[in-house]
C-alpha cells in the first residue's frame, strides 16, 4: 500500500533543488563584483596662485607682454587627500572646445605656442597629505612672437598608473595663463556651417520649432567675449522671432564654438531673417563691438497641414469628377430625349414674357431717369428781379440776384441821366446797358444746362436702343423652331 506524503511536505521536496540551483547561481556570480573603494581615500589635490608682486587674489594668470620678455611666476598645489601625491607638473597649449569649455592638449601632443614658452622648475612633485609646494614657472615670450593673445595652461597631473580609477585615464588639474604681445588687435570672427530645420508636431494649427545651428570661428588674434542677435520673420513681418543677448562664451584666437538653440513659431510659409554676432576683445573695452552677420532662411510648413490640404484636394477633386460624371450623364438623357421628340419644345410663353418684362422696366427706368435728369437741370435760370423803392427816385433801380445763384448782389447805382458805364451790374458776363433793363446773367448755367440737356438725350437714346432690343424676333413668325 502507497505511503501518503502531506502536501505541505511534497511541497517542500519540490522547492529545495530549484533552491539549492539559485544558491549555486549566486555564488558563483559573486566574486565577479569588485569591492568598492572608500571614496576618503582618492587621491585631492587643489592649485591656486601665489601673492606676490605681479598680483594678488588672481583667479588665474595674465601678463601683457612684449615679443623677447620674461616672466617668472608661481602655482600652490597643495594635497588635500589622505595619501601621498605623485604628480607631474608642465604647460600646454589652450583651446575652446566645441562646446564652449576651455581645454588644453592632451599628454603626448606637441605645444607650439604659448605652453611651449612656460617652463616650471620642476617636473614632478611629492606630496604628502597636507602638504603644500609653490612651483615657480618662467614665461619665456620669443622674439618674433605675434601680437595678439596666446593662451595657456600650467597643470599639475596624476598619471594613469597611480589612479585608483578601473578605468586608467589621467587626472589634470590647472590655471590658465594669458598672455597678450603687444602690437596691433584684430578682433575677427566668421560664422561658418550654418544650418537651420523646421520641424512640428501633430497639430497642423499647433505651430512648430526652428534648430538652428552654426560655428562662431575666432579668425583674429584676440580672445573674443560675444553676444549674438538672432531675427527671424515671415512674410509682411509675421511670425516675428527676436533672441537677443544670447551669450557665447570666450572664444580663443584660431578656436571655434558650436551654437545650437531651438525657438517655437507659429509662422507658416517662408521665414527669412538675420544672425547677428557682436564680437567684443577681451580686456579692451575701448574697442568698438565688431559684427559679424549672416543670412537666414527656411520654410516652415507643418507635415501634418500638408497632409490636411491633401486631403481637402482629393475630397473637391472627387466631389468635381462626381460633378462631371453627373453632367455627362444628364446630357445623355437629353440627347435622348431629343431623338425620341424630333421637334423641340417651344419655349414657355411665361419665360419669354419675363424676359422682355425686365428688358421693358429697364428700359423704363433709364427713360425716367433721364427725364428726371432733363426735368431738373434743364429749366433755365431764373432771371433777375427788378425791384423799385418806394423812397427812392424813379431812375433808382435795385437790382437782387435770386439765392439759387452763387453769384454776388450788385450795389444799388443811381443817375439822373442814364448812360452806358461798361460796370459789372449782375453776374459774371453781364454788364449794365443804362436804359433802365436788367442784365442777362447766368451764362455759366447754360453751359451747364446745354452738357446736361446732351447727357439726358444720350440716356434717352439709350433707352430707346435697349426697348428696341428687347422686342422678340422669331423670323420664322412660330415659336417652334424645327431642328
Amino acid at each position: 500500500m502507497p505511503t501518503l506524503i502531506p502536501l505541505r511536505e511534497r511541497r517542500v521536496r519540490a522547492a529545495l533543488p530549484i533552491a539549492l540551483l539559485l544558491g549555486a547561481a549566486a555564488l558563483s556570480i559573486a566574486p565577479l563584483v569588485p569591492a568598492q573603494a572608500d571614496t576618503a581615500d582618492a587621491p585631492a589635490w587643489t592649485v591656486a596662485t601665489v601673492d606676490n608682486d605681479l598680483g594678488a587674489g588672481r583667479a588665474n594668470f595674465g601678463y601683457e607682454v612684449d615679443p623677447g620678455q620674461s616672466v617668472t611666476d608661481s602655482i600652490r598645489i597643495t594635497n588635500v587627500g589622505q595619501g601621498t601625491l605623485d604628480l607631474d607638473v608642465y604647460a600646454a597649449d589652450a583651446f575652446t572646445t566645441t562646446d564652449g569649455a576651455i581645454d588644453i592638449l592632451p599628454t603626448g601632443e606637441t605645444s607650439t605656442d604659448a605652453g611651449s614658452w612656460v617652463v616650471p622648475d620642476v617636473s614632478e612633485l611629492v606630496l604628502e597629505p597636507g602638504q603644500s609646494s609653490d612651483v615657480t614657472f618662467t614665461v619665456t615670450v620669443p622674439d618674433n612672437a605675434t601680437p595678439g593673445d596666446h593662451s595657456a595652461a600650467i597643470v599639475a597631473s596624476l598619471p594613469p598608473g597611480e589612479s585608483i580609477d578601473q578605468v586608467q585615464v589621467e587626472r589634470r588639474l590647472g590655471l590658465r595663463i594669458d598672455l597678450r604681445v603687444s602690437g596691433a588687435l584684430a578682433p575677427t570672427a566668421e560664422i561658418r556651417n550654418l544650418t537651420t530645420s523646421y520641424s512640428s508636431g501633430w497639430n497642423p494649427f499647433g505651430g512648430g520649432e526652428i534648430a538652428i545651428s552654426y560655428e562662431l570661428v575666432n579668425t583674429g588674434n584676440v580672445r573674443l567675449a560675444s553676444i549674438e542677435d538672432l531675427r527671424l520673420a515671415g512674410i509682411s513681418g509675421t511670425g516675428g522671432i527676436a533672441l537677443i543677448g544670447g551669450e557665447i562664451p570666450e572664444l580663443l584666437p584660431g578656436s571655434s564654438v558650436v551654437m545650437s538653440k531651438t525657438v517655437a513659431t507659429s509662422a507658416i510659409g517662408p521665414l527669412s531673417g538675420t544672425l547677428t554676432v557682436h564680437t567684443q576683445p577681451v580686456g579692451a573695452g575701448s574697442d568698438l563691438p565688431q559684427t559679424v552677420t549672416a543670412p537666414i532662411s527656411l520654410f516652415a510648413l507643418p507635415w501634418m497641414l500638408v497632409v490636411l490640404l491633401v486631403i481637402v484636394l482629393l475630397v473637391i477633386a472627387a466631389i468635381l469628377f462626381w460633378w462631371w460624371r453627373r453632367r455627362r450623364l444628364d446630357l445623355l438623357l437629353a440627347e435622348l430625349d431629343d431623338e425620341d421628340e424630333p421637334l423641340r419644345a417651344p419655349e414657355p410663353a411665361a419665360g419669354r414674357a419675363s424676359r422682355v418684362a425686365l428688358r421693358t422696366a429697364g428700359a423704363v427706368v433709364a427713360l425716367v431717369a433721364g427725364l428726371a435728369v432733363v426735368g431738373g437741370f434743364a429749366v433755365e435760370p431764373a432771371a433777375a428781379v427788378a425791384v423799385t423803392s418806394s423812397t427812392r427816385d424813379a431812375d433808382d433801380i435795385v437790382v437782387g440776384i435770386p439765392t439759387a445763384t452763387s453769384l454776388p448782389t450788385t450795389a444799388p447805382t443811381s443817375s439822373g441821366a442814364p448812360q452806358s458805364t461798361g460796370a459789372s451790374t449782375a453776374g459774371t458776363g453781364g454788364t449794365g446797358t443804362g436804359t433802365g433793363g436788367l442784365a442777362a446773367t447766368g451764362g455759366d448755367d447754360v453751359a451747364l444746362v446745354a452738357g446736361v440737356g446732351a447727357l439726358a438725350l444720350l440716356a434717352v437714346g439709350a433707352a430707346l436702343l435697349a426697348l428696341r432690343r428687347s422686342a422678340p424676333h422669331d423670323p420664322s413668325g412660330d415659336a417652334t423652331s424645327v431642328r
